[in-house]
């Protein structure tokens, strides 16, 4: 099999049956407010550090890959690393196990919606809860890159976004071109020039 495959049928039998992971997914969604950032952590937390299903760079992986595609990313996270555990099938019960919930909240918040922003102390809970989703974001921003950022190459290569991103709010789906562009450029190409000269008799 390929690399690819062997991966995605060992996480396919750590994750067991479609019941299993959809019931997985289904937690996660019931619990991950607060967007991209804290549905990231828990995602994390749950396949990566407890259940030991994927690993970081699986994660990082498809966040890469999703953030070229228009949409939500979150469920496209889910949609991808779904498959890496479960093929098709595994993809879809992520992706329906873990939208459900949201759903299921959003459409109870839109019947409520005049009575519950009526509640003043509804603002303060939000302000609570924006600050915790920031939390969660910068601590699984630090263990993803801890795990993914082995040199001063990629380590250069994230702070350069980071500016693009924050300071020129340069467009995501061009950073991730950009900077893989320039990943072919500073060590696929190298290694290709330094094998071919070996090679040479």
């Amino acid at each position: 099999m390929e690399p690819r495959e062997a991966s995605r049928a060992r996480g396919a039998a750590r994750a067991g049956s479609l019941r299993t992971l959809g019931w997985v997914f289904l937690r996660i969604g019931t619990v991950a407010f607060g967007g991209l950032g804290a549905a990231l952590a828990l995602v994390e937390r749950e396949l990566v550090t407890k259940r030991q299903w994927l690993t970081a760079a699986d994660v990082t992986e498809a966040l890469t890959y999703t953030k070229l595609l228009p949409g939500s990313t979150v469920v496209q996270v889910v949609s991808y690393l779904g498959y890496k555990l479960g093929g098709w099938s595994g993809s879809a019960v992520a992706t329906v196990a873990f939208v459900f919930p949201s759903a299921l909240m959003m459409l109870a918040l839109a019947a409520a919606y005049v009575s519950v922003t009526a509640v003043p102390a509804m603002r303060p809970a939000i302000n609570g809860l924006t600050a915790a989703v920031v939390g969660l974001l910068l601590a699984t921003t630090y263990r993803l890159g801890k795990a993914n950022i082995p040199d001063r190459i990629t380590m250069g290569i994230a702070l350069v976004s980071l500016v693009a991103g924050v300071v020129l709010s340069v467009s995501a789906a061009v950073i991730v071109v950009t900077a893989g562009l320039i990943g072919v450029c500073l060590y696929a190409l190298p290694l290709r020039k330094q094998a071919a000269q070996e090679d040479t008799p």
